[in-house]
């Protein structure tokens, strides 16, 4: 089996930088929407956006962590994993 990967490594990085950037653009979305009014009338100051950002990455990634548990619990239980083959490796003295 050859451990390589398909993509490069940087991948992961630039998609959650553009994850970010999207979150940050809705966030930003939203402050507008609840500083226009529906009417015609002038706009006044847009209010300043309420940041949850961090908060959502942080759900995201617990989220992320659990699912990545429960494969390698299941993958643990089906003995495909690999790790059940360390108890078998013989050491050379």
């Amino acid at each position: 089996m050859k451990s390589e990967f398909r993509f490069p490594k940087a991948t992961a990085v630039l998609m959650t930088v553009i994850l970010a950037a999207v979150v940050m653009a809705i966030e930003k979305a939203k402050a507008i929407q609840v500083s226009v009014p529906y009417t015609t009338q002038p706009v006044g100051p847009i209010q300043a956006e309420q940041f949850t950002f961090l908060p959502t990455i942080g759900m995201l990634f617990a989220i992320g962590c659990a699912a990545g548990a429960v494969c390698w619990g299941v993958l643990f239980v089906l003995r495909r994993s690999g790790v059940h083959r360390l108890s078998e490796l013989q050491v050379k003295k």
